[in-house]
């Protein structure tokens, strides 16, 4: 429902209509720091001022503080972490080629898993939305839906999407969507999680890979290419704003 600020001054009646919240996109991005880590890091995420990624080849999950020494394992595991949220105070972990998605407590221990076949290359591809996961599904074209212990709540059919689930990535937007971005189909979309609606598709990056979301306003794009570029498009469009070069 709409409020409206009504203030009376001698007699006149001035009325003020709430502000709609704005924010620029990211006008500098500057290397802040580096960490070396063992193996290849490809999911990583980032939560309460840490870094935490799954590691390709060393089947572990690694917590990323400079401020304890650097990196150290927080969760040895069968296979490779792909991808990797915290959410309530548990980590949602999905296994090398999709073949499990593991839940564990903060400090590590093991709470409870689910099947969830997929095969599958690197990139984040579970996500956490409002009490529900979401993840690339091993049907063609389409996102599955959990709850948080692992029963399926829905299908959702993304045809901007390519029908090989590799190279894909996602991001939260929002309370109520998730951002993919689809290496092979070369766009980005939207997606309602609740409604199942595909709010828009963005053909304008080149072979997208990692996706953002900034500030719910923004969603910031890497691609592969030969120098290192973010491409930033409007949240609510999907329309493109403008792309940062990183300053190393």
């Amino acid at each position: 429902m709409l409020q409206l600020s009504v203030e009376i001054i001698q007699a006149e009646m001035s009325i003020t209509l709430p502000q709609t919240p704005h924010s620029d996109p990211p006008t500098s991005m500057t290397l802040i720091q580096s960490t070396k880590v063992p193996g290849c890091p490809i999911a990583v995420h980032f939560h309460n001022n840490k870094i935490y990624g799954g590691s390709e080849s060393t089947s572990s999950l690694l917590e990323l503080d400079e401020s304890l020494g650097g990196p150290r394992t927080l969760i040895n595991m069968t296979k490779d972490a792909t991808s990797v949220q915290i959410y309530k105070k548990e980590i949602y972990v999905w296994l090398a080629k999709g073949e499990l998605i593991h839940v564990y407590d903060i400090n590590g221990k093991f709470v409870r898993s689910w099947k969830h076949f997929c095969q599958s290359k690197s990139y984040n591809k579970l996500r956490v939305v409002s009490d529900m996961l979401v993840v690339s599904s091993a049907q063609d074209q389409a996102l599955t839906v959990y709850d948080l212990q692992g029963q399926i709540v829905k299908q959702i059919k993304c045809p901007g999407i390519s029908i090989s689930n590799n190279w894909r990535a996602m991001a939260v937007c929002g309370n109520d969507s998730v951002i993919v971005s689809d290496y092979n189909t070369k766009s980005v979309c939207r997606v309602n999680i609740d409604s199942g609606e595909v709010m828009w598709t963005s053909k304008h990056v080149h072979l997208p890979e990692g996706v953002v979301c900034y500030k719910n306003r923004y969603v910031l794009v890497t691609n592969r290419n030969t120098d290192t570029r973010i491409w930033i498009l409007d949240a609510e469009t999907g329309r493109y704003a403008c792309c940062q070069t990183i300053i190393n």
